[in-house]
């Protein structure tokens, strides 16, 4: 189990997250939801640089307990990664290509001819599909996607979905996101998050379908 207790979060002087307490259960899907700006992918940054920050202006506080260190990150902004999708994925870069998109030939494709290119150098859109494929194919117990579906269409979000389903059974997810129906599909676990303030943790059931039932009143204005 990932817990927080009184984590907060944010960039020099500024506090983004105020003091957030929460549990998200291992080996399960946990969807980050909430408006833009609320937070959201502050939080996963939180859980990917653990409880000192990462170095830079970024700082957190508070506790965080994170059952293991190796973790499988697909960022939201274009990453750095100077080495070539290939490399990520190692010798067997094109079986490996084909079997986490054996239902979508055509991106295998795709990637697969850039994939002796430095990831950070593919183009918008490829470069987030190349870190979707090592996320995937890896063997990071603790995987974290911060709206990975940007950029997908409609039939790439439906793989998505699919693949996140079968990732759950063995490895832990969050996923950062504003597309409810891809949320609906694939959590377990929902918390809600807006201007940096937890407002609601809830079972998708109770989340979706029952909100009168979850233990924390949503904001509504």
């Amino acid at each position: 189990m990932i817990q927080a207790r009184n984590l907060s979060a944010g960039y020099g002087p500024r506090a983004v997250l105020a003091k957030l307490s929460f549990d998200l259960p291992w080996r399960r899907a946990s969807v980050v939801l909430g408006p833009g700006g609320g937070g959201k992918s502050t939080l996963l940054r939180a859980l990917v640089n653990g409880r000192s920050g990462d170095g830079a202006d970024f700082w957190v506080r508070g506790q965080l307990s994170l059952p293991v260190t190796a973790q499988a990150v697909v960022p939201q902004s274009r990453p750095t990664e100077p080495r070539s999708l290939g490399e990520l994925l190692g010798p067997a870069a094109r079986q490996t290509l084909a079997s986490v998109w054996a239902c979508a030939p055509a991106a295998a494709a795709r990637l697969d001819r850039l994939r002796e290119r430095p990831v950070t150098l593919l183009p918008e859109g490829l470069w987030r599909l190349a870190l979707l494929t090592v996320a995937i194919a890896g063997r990071a117990p603790l995987v974290l996607l911060d709206e990975p579906e940007v950029g997908l269409t409609g039939d790439g979000v439906r793989w998505l979905a699919r693949r996140l389903l079968l990732l759950r059974a063995e490895r832990t997810v969050v996923l950062v996101t504003q597309h409810l129906p891809l949320a609906r599909m694939v959590a377990d676990h929902v918390l809600l998050i807006d201007d940096g303030v937890l407002v609601d943790e809830a079972s998708p059931r109770d989340f979706f379908d029952e909100p009168a039932a979850s233990g924390l009143r949503r904001r509504t204005g």
